[in-house]
């Protein structure tokens, strides 16, 4: 019998691995202590693939793709002065944008992407797709988001191979290393997400709603105040 996960369970590691992965980051000396440092980091390196690939997932059986992008973009807002202060150390920082910046992106390329699929067909499909993507990734480098248009691209990859896992385990790796040597620990993650079965979620408690989004933020700050107090 084969080992499965839910969507519940990849979101539970999703965001253990976002906690190490900030913890590292946060109270841990690359130059004093680099193993344990980049092992942490290691281990965080899980984590935004399992949101990018749950993120595409919500996207395919949302009710309301309008009201998910909402919600994203309100989360960015709140999540962005915890961010700050957690990597920045002050309440305001323009130079870098959280994850939700990110996300909010990759969504409305992936919304962008559907309703080309429905208007339009053979190479001007493929064109306003390229083109969808590319507004997208600009956006991403010209907000200073998190992971930037890496973290796009891996969104789009995550949709563009839902049905072909042998293209996404072709494609992934590429993304990773491109963007940063670190990121190959991110590649470990397709194993996780291989693993993943829809059936399991019957049956299983669900994760409270609206957790997974305020966990985010909430997280930040307890972490800053963490600091804070010890250093």
């Amino acid at each position: 019998m084969f080992v499965t996960l839910s969507r519940n369970q990849l979101k539970w590691i999703a965001i253990w691995t976002m906690v190490i992965d900030h913890i590292g980051y946060m109270f841990v000396s690359q130059h004093r202590m680099p193993v344990l440092y980049f092992l942490l980091r290691g281990i965080g390196r899980l984590s935004f693939p399992l949101i990018c690939f749950l993120l595409v997932q919500g996207f395919q059986y949302t009710h309301s793709r309008g009201r998910y992008l909402a919600r994203l973009w309100c989360f960015a807002l709140i999540s962005e002065i915890p961010y700050d202060l957690a990597f920045s150390g002050v309440g305001a920082d323009w130079s870098r944008q959280n994850v939700f910046f990110t996300l909010g992106i990759g969504l409305t390329v992936l919304w962008g992407m559907t309703e080309a699929e429905k208007r339009l067909g053979g190479v001007q499909r493929y064109a306003a797709d390229i083109l969808i993507l590319s507004a997208g990734m600009g956006m991403a480098v010209l907000l200073r988001c998190d992971y930037s248009m890496w973290g796009v691209l891996m969104i789009t990859a995550f949709y563009v191979c839902r049905y072909d896992f042998g293209k996404l385990l072709r494609l992934f790796p590429v993304i990773c290393l491109c963007q940063s040597w670190m990121e190959a620990g991110a590649i470990l993650a397709l194993v996780l997400v291989k693993f993943y079965s829809p059936d399991q979620e019957q049956g299983r408690t669900r994760m409270p709603r609206g957790f997974f989004y305020w966990f985010y933020p909430i997280h930040l700050l307890v972490l800053w105040g963490i600091y804070k107090w010890i250093c």
